[in-house]
């Protein structure tokens, strides 16, 4: 019998991982958003691992690194940044200076 069993029977989301290939990712706990997220400039548009800007990608609110620098403080600190960035992103793209 393959999977973990308990009182109810067979779990289907626990079972031997057996074929290659294997993959792993780094999971870090947070509570309720994210603060580790795509690397973005001041025009919220996302870095690759060089800091080089990623043509035509914008991220903010959860999607982008915190501005709290890798910290979250509390519920809804991504709400602020997320309409701001998501101004000045909208700005950048449609070619406004924003000061």
């Amino acid at each position: 019998m393959h999977g973990a069993t308990h009182e109810r029977g067979l779990n289907p989301n626990i079972a031997p991982v057996e074929e290659a290939p294997f993959y792993a990712l780094r999971i870090i706990p947070g509570d309720i958003g994210t603060f580790a997220g795509l690397k973005t400039d001041e025009f919220a548009r996302v870095l690759d691992e060089l800091d080089e800007v990623i043509p035509n990608l914008y991220a903010v609110g959860n999607d982008m690194a915190s501005v709290m620098r890798g910290t979250y403080p509390g519920a809804g600190i991504t709400i602020g940044s997320a309409m701001t960035f998501g101004f000045i992103a909208a700005q950048h793209l449609a070619g406004h200076s924003v000061e």
